[in-house]
């Protein structure tokens, strides 16, 4: 297997960092998350910050994205070493307060957040560290879909974060949430949807329910005690799709939503097929066509495995799949002179049905309709084989 430091070419724009901990684990969540342990915490920054450096001679950032698991659940002490010690080399943005309020514009930095895990103190520290967007795990605002989902916060405490966060100082917020659970109602997602516009964030991710392996869901699922609702999940796409657009947020992917100028550019890039590192265990690097996958943490450490060289074919059927995933889709010409051919020139039989069946358009680019992005797992499928 290359050794990181050999496999770039050009810098790499795009960094992942996997924080695993997380103070309780969901029974939806299929991330590989361990229980927040001291020693294990010290030894995670140890090697998050080998491994940043093996790789640090090829990057030119524009964006990092810290996930998990729960990043905040780190001390401000480590994460202060954490950041302090990659953001070094990264040039200190100060946000505009002047006019509009936007995101600083040569470098993105979120951080992941669970409501429960952010205090005032440590809120400013990662401001003053770089820090200038955040993503708070907030769900649902109702107490039935929390207790369902095995949230361990109350709405009052995902509103009691928002606020946290703007005395901060930040200004780009995202707020996830959940539709699709069982047992929750197209009134209850509508006050939810609701709640989180009230609190005025910059972004809004809507991610349908989904039952991954290993998780207690597929299991309670296989069992007969979970079971979806695919009208009703239509019915939640739909009406986030117009509460949302109606209140100017732009659905610029599938599950997301912003206000303009504060698109996720960490997020697009990944949809938009550039490459990124990742690091940490069990994070996924994509560099010069080749991917590869660490190892889970153990005994304080991992390492890269699951090396795979990606063929021309298969990044353009990722491009598609994923392209058509973002508003803007896919323009043709651009990605002719990417891959060296038109779409069509491989898959003018799956377009062409497509179009037929209304799920998605021509002009002025390949780009799904609003019945296709109801549907777009399955659609991606069409350009996978």
């Amino acid at each position: 297997m290359l050794l990181n430091e050999e496999r770039a070419v050009k810098p790499i724009r795009h960094l992942y960092v996997h924080i695993p901990f997380c103070p309780h684990i969901c029974p939806y969540c299929s991330f590989h998350v361990l229980p927040v342990h001291k020693e294990h915490a010290e030894k995670l920054v140890d090697h998050l910050l080998a491994e940043y450096n093996s790789i640090a001679r090829n990057l030119n950032l524009h964006t990092i994205f810290l996930g998990g698991g729960t990043p905040t659940a780190l001390s401000i002490a480590r994460l202060e070493r954490l950041l302090s010690a990659m953001l070094q080399r990264v040039p200190r943005l100060v946000e505009s307060r002047s006019g509009i309020q936007r995101p600083a514009s040569r470098i993105e930095i979120t951080s992941e957040c669970n409501p429960s895990t952010l205090s005032s103190q440590k809120a400013e520290r990662l401001l003053s560290l770089g820090v200038n967007r955040l993503s708070i795990g907030a769900q649902s605002f109702d107490p039935a879909v929390l207790k369902t989902l095995g949230r361990t916060h109350s709405a009052a405490a995902i509103v009691q974060c928002v606020e946290t966060a703007r005395r901060a100082g930040f200004i780009n917020i995202n707020l996830d949430l959940i539709f699709g659970v069982p047992g929750q109602t197209l009134v209850s997602w509508k006050s939810t949807l609701e709640t989180a516009l009230s609190l005025q964030p910059r972004h809004i991710s809507c991610y349908g329910l989904t039952y991954e392996e290993d998780t207690d869901f597929f299991v309670r699922r296989q069992r007969g005690e979970l079971k979806s609702n695919d009208p009703l999940e239509s019915a939640m796409f739909d009406l986030a799709d117009q509460m949302l657009t109606r209140a100017g947020f732009g659905h610029y992917e599938i599950s997301n939503y912003a206000l303009p100028e504060f698109e996720c550019r960490h997020n697009l890039a990944y949809w938009q097929g550039e490459d990124y590192y990742g690091i940490g265990p069990s994070a996924v690097s994509t560099v010069n066509g080749v991917r590869w996958r660490n190892s889970k943490f153990k005994d304080g450490c991992w390492k890269a495995e699951e090396e795979e060289r990606l063929s021309p074919e298969t990044l353009a059927s990722e491009r598609m799949a994923l392209g058509l995933r973002i508003a803007e889709g896919i323009k043709e010409v651009s990605f002719a002179a990417k891959f060296g051919f038109l779409p069509r020139e491989r898959w003018r039989n799956e377009i062409d049905t497509l179009i037929q069946n209304q799920l998605l358009i021509a002009s002025p680019a390949l780009q799904l309709t609003r019945r296709g992005r109801e549907v777009a797992d399955e659609v991606a499928i069409c350009f996978m084989q």
